[in-house]
């Protein structure tokens, strides 16, 4: 993937590019910022862009190194992931065999090209001995040689290795782009794009794979609208039940609480503002303009508030059951 591919992330590529115009390439590159933004994306543009035969600022496309690095064959560069261990295990983290196996690699000189590209994902989560072998690497690089590192932040990085690696900070994607990107590259429809952003949270890699899962996103927001609709006019058994539905799913709850919150922000839009460039829900336009007009503002505001406090308890690790009970009770009518 080339720079001009990556979606938003204009101040980390400008940094990139920058640097390969001057030909000043650092030794090392810690890439930080949150998951599924881009770091990767990034790291591969870079390490094509090091690689390409063109020697420019951006990968080529065309050349033959370019298309060995878009099927993974290129000889000078490797990608260290976690993956799993000799007997099977998965990983957590990169670990010392790894570490020890790219230090064994680095000390031969490029294959084919001028730089030889090692990317190591995750760093903030490797062990001590691990990022202890990997410093040794980054004290004394050989020539030639370009280690990125990817790290949700510094914080859990080896002091010592970030003091010696160039930072690059990356960010949450603007929804706008999200969606455009959807649209042009995807081709979702501009109104799907919108809600696919949103939900994605500022994370492409969330947009993407919920683009590639077609209807799934979309059927799940549908059974979200159902619940909140059995949950405000049931009765008590029927909260309950929903909470103890909502909660086996586990790893999804914060994703339906996320459904739901954008789905009554919608509501309250319609009724204050009838405008459909405000949606989110965009595609479901319809249904959301029926609910404004059956379900009152406060109420709606109380729901979205109610929300809003599941999601901050959810990540706090509390009982998910408990959680959704409350909701459902919060958002009953008064």
């Amino acid at each position: 993937m080339p720079f001009h591919d990556l979606i938003d992330q204009r101040h980390a590529s400008a940094l990139l590019q920058r640097a390969l115009r001057s030909g000043h390439i650092a030794h090392a590159y810690l890439f930080v910022g949150p998951s599924g933004v881009g770091r990767m994306a990034a790291a591969r543009a870079f390490a094509q862009a090091l690689l390409c035969a063109t020697a420019a600022d951006d990968g080529c496309g065309r050349c033959g190194a370019c298309h060995k690095i878009e099927s993974g064959t290129h000889p000078d560069l490797r990608i260290i992931s976690p993956g799993r261990t000799e007997s099977g295990a998965e990983r957590r983290a990169v670990g010392i065999d790894q570490i020890r196996a790219l230090k064994h690699e680095a000390a031969y000189p490029p294959y084919e090209a001028r730089w030889k590209v090692f990317i190591v994902e995750d760093a903030e989560a490797m062990r001590a001995e691990a990022a202890n072998s990997l410093l040794k690497v980054l004290e004394e690089p050989p020539p030639g040689i370009v280690i990125i590192l990817t790290a949700e932040s510094t914080a859990g990085v080896l002091p010592t290795l970030v003091s010696r690696a160039q930072l690059v900070r990356f960010s949450f994607v603007p929804a706008s782009e999200i969606a455009r990107a959807l649209t042009e590259r995807s081709g979702v429809p501009a109104e799907r794009a919108r809600f696919l952003a949103a939900l994605a949270g500022g994370r492409v890699g969330a947009a993407l794979a919920a683009a590639a899962a077609g209807d799934e996103v979309f059927e799940r927001r549908a059974g979200v609208v159902k619940t909140l609709a059995a949950v405000a006019g049931g009765d008590a058994v029927t909260r309950l039940d929903a909470a103890d539905a909502i909660a086996r799913q586990k790893d999804d709850v914060e994703r339906w609480l996320d459904i739901a919150l954008l789905w009554v922000r919608d509501v309250v839009v319609w009724q204050e503002t009838h405008d459909p460039a405000l949606l989110v829900n965009l595609d479901a336009r319809a249904s959301v303009a029926e609910w404004a007009g059956r379900v009152s503002g406060e109420r709606l505001r109380r729901t979205a508030d109610a929300i809003e406090a599941a999601k901050a308890d959810v990540r706090r690790n509390l009982n998910a059951r408990l959680v959704l009970e409350v909701l459902f009770a919060s958002a009953a009518p008064a």
